[in-house]
């Protein structure tokens, strides 16, 4: 069995071909397959790597992505508070576990059933399309996409892959029936999610005229143009490696506007802590200002180490308090002291 798996459509619904074989590949093929050739990929064996039907670039994809799961895992733990970051790792393991599954599945020569190989492959390419609304939901604010985020992807895409690639296809086995009849609603509810967040995108450079937003989150919705052309890839039987590069190219730019995201929140903080050192720092003063605040001693304490250039998981580590708590603490200490930001709290509490 062989098989390739890809994305379809601006929000990456799953489409892939089948060849049968039989184990060995030494008998002629099914009737039912040389019928269905024209629609099918090549083999690629010569490019295949080690004993799998896994193509070189696919295999490039998923260590890129390694690489980035590293990197990024580790600036997460160290800002836990960046939940765009959060919302983008996430959608990295997603697309991880789409190119592992899209080289390796499905293939008669594994003890897996090749229906259970079918429906995970589905599964995954199903998934990763349901997490996109809900990325581009959180990760850009596009607050007018809370339906399609919450109840679209549930509703249009995985209760149809529930129905046709895992009840249906399990009780009669055909997959193309299975293909046939369950893209339907995946594929009219991709026109209408991409009509849904080209509005959303205007209407929030509407409520807020910031240019910068604005073209990461266009920037974003054009990542969605490959995946749109992955019906055509796979039409034509273009292999795995056109199905690869097409379902790659719209995450590689997510992960660019990410790292644009790193730098930008890199350098605020680095503004922060300039602003920070240029506020001398006087005992007395935050512990007078703390009395005429209300500050309790906890919150004064935390006002003295924010006045030393903390960040707050180094306050929480020096207090022995999580990180959240030690937000919590200063977002009080903000309403109280009437601030905005910790360069603003720490010029205000040192002032004789």
């Amino acid at each position: 069995m062989r098989a390739c798996l890809g994305m379809g459509l601006p929000v990456g619904f799953v489409w892939y071909t089948s060849t049968t074989l039989t184990d060995g590949g030494s008998e002629p093929l099914p009737k039912q397959a040389i019928l269905r050739m024209s629609f099918h990929r090549p083999m690629e064996k010569d490019m295949n790597i080690a004993c799998t039907q896994m193509h070189p670039a696919t295999l490039l994809a998923i260590i890129t992505e390694l690489i980035l799961l590293g990197a990024q895992g580790a600036l997460y733990l160290s800002r836990t508070h960046d939940k765009t970051r959060l919302w983008y790792l996430r959608l990295l393991v997603l697309m991880l576990l789409l190119n592992t599954a899209n080289g390796l599945f499905p293939d008669s020569r594994y003890a897996i059933p090749i229906h259970i190989q079918h429906i995970i492959v589905n599964g995954i390419g199903f998934s990763v399309a349901s997490y996109y609304p809900l990325y581009f939901h959180k990760a850009f604010r596009l607050y007018r996409l809370r339906f399609h985020a919450i109840y679209g992807g549930p509703l249009f895409l995985m209760l149809p892959y529930l129905v046709f690639f895992v009840i249906a296809y399990s009780i009669h086995g055909d997959i193309d029936f299975t293909r046939r009849y369950g893209f339907i609603d995946p594929t009219i509810y991709s026109l209408v999610l991409l009509v849904s967040m080209a509005g959303s995108i205007r209407h929030a450079y509407r409520e807020n005229p910031d240019t910068r937003l604005f073209i990461e989150e266009l920037a974003a919705y054009a990542a969605m143009v490959p995946w749109s052309a992955m019906p055509m890839v796979v039409y034509n039987g273009w292999g795995q490696l056109t199905e690869t590069l097409f379902a790659n190219l719209g995450f590689l730019t997510v992960s660019v506007l990410m790292l644009c995201h790193s730098i930008r929140l890199g350098r605020a903080e680095q503004k922060l802590i300039a602003d920070l050192e240029l506020v001398p720092i006087h005992p007395e003063s935050i512990e007078r200002n703390g009395r005429h605040f209300g500050l309790s001693g906890r919150e004064t304490e935390i006002v003295y180490l924010v006045c030393e250039r903390l960040s707050y998981r180094e306050i929480g580590e020096k207090l022995f308090i999580s990180e959240l708590t030690v937000k919590k603490h200063v977002q009080n200490i903000f309403g109280k002291v009437l601030v905005n930001s910790r360069s603003e709290l720490a010029r205000k509490m040192n002032d004789l």
